[in-house]
């Protein structure tokens, strides 16, 4: 595979490298970073991890005035984007369409020359995060051989079938399991010893939960929605998930929406079982028993979290868990001295790829 990726208005690189398509067993991870600011025009910062058959990247892009990022990708790959912060388009991607980025969106595709590349509009004054992963279609299959779940997923059979047809997206709304692996396999760069292993093991595991998703999840409509709204539902689920440092209310959701709110609330609670706000409350108490783990203490967890007064989430916090916070950080240390050593949790500063750390943070 080529990965190419520039801004055009500076001519400025994003990424250019070539990875073997060829799968190959226990090979050396790379690593790289590319830093650029033109006050004028753009700024960007790239960080990526490649090796054999897979390229990840984590893409960070501030336009001070509209710039153009050219794109494209040779040989056959298997594509999944996560988009994570902005409001760009894309001119002649993947299918011959154009189309809108959504904060939250999923897209993921089987390309070739013929549809890997296209053109991305990023508007003045916007900030653009996203997360790219691509893999040849020799890595994809030898990852997956001998997933038990793979028969009857039909993205999977699509792709063993052979030549790409370079179809359209396929699209739907990452939610908070997949962000939590896809930080896992950012951080995985900075492992010392058994990266390359570690990785196919955290991607079985994030391609697994896309396939719950599009399969068993609230993507696929039941007898009393439709594909719209449920799409719908899906991007504000995604958009609730990255703003959970300061939830929007339920009036702001509607309008950016374009939904009747008594209609929200009633779509909301059936097709996901619980209200916006019960959905709020359990994303930021799941969110800060793991930051728990990583060593913040009560205050930090209060602001990052978007509590306005440190005893109100206290409050919060045991009534969701049961306890503490202060009572959870003393079970976490008590198991990490009786295992003799910290536990395996991850911290900012071990982070290579910063930028999708700093919006879990907001989770």
């Amino acid at each position: 595979m080529h990965i190419y990726s520039r801004i055009v208005d500076v001519d400025k690189e994003l990424c250019n490298i070539v990875v073997p398509d060829a799968y190959q067993d226990d090979v050396p991870v790379s690593r790289y970073e590319i830093h650029f600011n033109d006050p004028n025009y753009v700024g960007f910062s790239v960080q990526a991890i490649h090796t054999a058959g897979l390229h990840i990247q984590d893409t960070k892009i501030t336009a001070y005035k509209t710039v153009a990022d050219e794109f494209f990708t040779t040989g056959q790959h298997v594509r999944f984007f996560f988009y994570l912060k902005g409001n760009t388009n894309v001119e002649n991607g993947a299918g011959n369409q154009n189309y809108n980025h959504d904060v939250g969106m999923l897209q993921r595709n089987f390309l070739d020359d013929s549809g890997g590349g296209g053109i991305v509009h990023i508007h003045e004054n916007d900030e653009t995060m996203h997360v790219i992963i691509k893999m040849s279609r020799d890595f994809y299959i030898h990852l997956l051989q001998g997933e038990n779940w793979i028969g009857d997923d039909s993205f999977h059979q699509y792709i063993l079938s052979g030549e790409p047809e370079n179809r359209p997206n396929q699209t739907f709304y990452i939610d908070l399991k997949m962000l939590r692996i896809l930080q896992d396999i950012l951080a995985g760069a900075d492992m010392e010893n058994n990266a390359y292993h570690f990785l196919k093991l955290k991607l079985r595991e994030l391609l697994f939960s896309i396939h719950q998703l599009t399969n068993f999840g609230p993507s696929i409509p039941g007898k009393d929605s439709t594909i719209s709204s449920l799409d719908n539902l899906e991007k504000i689920r995604a958009y609730l998930s990255l703003h959970l440092d300061n939830p929007p209310s339920l009036v702001e959701l509607s309008r950016k929406f374009m939904i009747n709110e008594k209609k929200l609330k009633q779509d909301f609670k059936r097709t996901y079982g619980s209200t916006i706000y019960a959905f709020v409350i359990q994303a930021r108490m799941e969110k800060a028993k793991k930051l728990l783990m990583e060593d913040h203490n009560v205050n930090e967890l209060a602001v990052l979290l978007g509590y306005q007064s440190v005893s109100h989430f206290i409050k919060v916090f045991k009534s969701y868990h049961g306890y503490t916070p202060k009572e959870a950080l003393k079970q976490f240390k008590a198991i990490s001295m009786n295992t003799g050593k910290r536990l395996p949790f991850l911290t900012s500063s071990s982070l290579f790829f910063p930028f999708l750390y700093e919006q879990l943070l907001l989770l």
